[in-house]
């Protein structure tokens, strides 16, 4: 437990730095709300079930945008600020600082995710068909996976000019490829193939199926396993690739590491992962007529039974 010294204090403080700080207020709790505006009052109307459909993706890239621009920063200007260079002076070791940026980051993503459902039920009248705490979970555990991956990734980042462009690198593919942008069952089935080895995937599949679907947390199961793995290992590969200070040269074989791991599990879930019912298109059913709407006359011919 020596190696969790101090995360207790050092994570209030995060938070109380988090709280005090207008602009990361703006950033991390107003700035994506802008998502649900812009793609609700444009594509809601265009697409079946309206901005409820929408919600699941919507959800995905403000877990995204606040994991790889919002965590992977914060790393990045300490380190470059030498912040953690004087963590470095103290008992305080890199598990603590990686777990307290973690604490701090769930704190903020996990509020804007709230406020985006609040506003989405207030201005839209999003509704939803499971259970309330299945969409909590599904969405903490999204959370931390991501959470984590912005972590391995504020690690990497040299410095605050390489990391956008390496959260850009990453974040716009998970948009466009994983149905967060575009609905899935629009895209390719080559896209959709490649779709099954992101991480943004399965956390769409499985709030489209306790949100849309109405579907219980063992039915999406696999989804939350391919989560909870990339939260767990993804974690335990920040010990590997952190660094105090932006002079301290990357170790390779440790990075070479972590990005392996984290592929292997991806391309084991995209051979092993049942099909994505989120690949189904939700206004074909709609547009099939129910069996109490209509009733077919021994001629053949069908009439309105209503």
């Amino acid at each position: 437990m020596t190696s969790l010294r101090g995360l207790g204090e050092l994570s209030r403080a995060y938070l109380l730095q988090a709280r005090r700080s207008k602009t990361a207020i703006f950033w991390a709790l107003g700035f994506p709300q802008v998502w649900l505006f812009a793609f609700g009052y444009i594509f809601g109307p265009m697409t079946p079930g309206g901005v409820s459909y929408l919600m699941p993706g919507l959800f995905a890239l403000t877990t995204m945008a606040g994991a790889f621009f919002g965590v992977s920063y914060l790393m990045v200007n300490e380190r470059e600020n030498e912040v953690l260079r004087r963590y470095r002076l103290t008992p305080v070791s890199p598990v603590t600082v990686v777990l307290a940026n973690g604490v701090r980051s769930m704190a903020t993503v996990t509020a804007s995710l709230l406020l985006q459902w609040l506003l989405a039920w207030l201005f839209f009248g999003v509704t939803i068909n499971g259970s309330f705490i299945s969409i909590i979970l599904v969405l903490l555990i999204g959370a931390m996976a991501f959470v984590s991956l912005g972590l391995i990734l504020g690690c990497i980042a040299k410095d605050m000019r390489t990391a956008p462009a390496l959260a850009n690198l990453i974040f716009f593919p998970m948009m466009f490829l994983s149905g967060a942008a575009i609905p899935f069952f629009l895209l390719p089935p080559w896209i959709q193939a490649i779709a099954r080895m992101l991480p943004a995937t399965y956390l769409i599949e499985a709030l489209q199926g306790v949100m849309v679907r109405g579907e219980a947390l063992v039915e999406v199961a696999g989804p939350i396993l391919v989560l909870l793995v990339t939260a767990v290992v993804a974690a335990a590969f920040n010990s590997l690739v952190f660094r105090w200070e932006s002079s301290e040269p990357i170790n390779l074989k440790k990075l070479v590491m972590a990005i392996g791991g984290l592929v292997v599990i991806y391309i084991a879930a995209a051979l092993l992962a049942p099909t994505m019912r989120m690949s189904e298109d939700p206004g074909q059913d709609s547009a099939q007529p129910s069996s109490e709407q209509t009733a077919v006359e021994p001629a053949g011919r069908v009439v309105d039974a209503s």
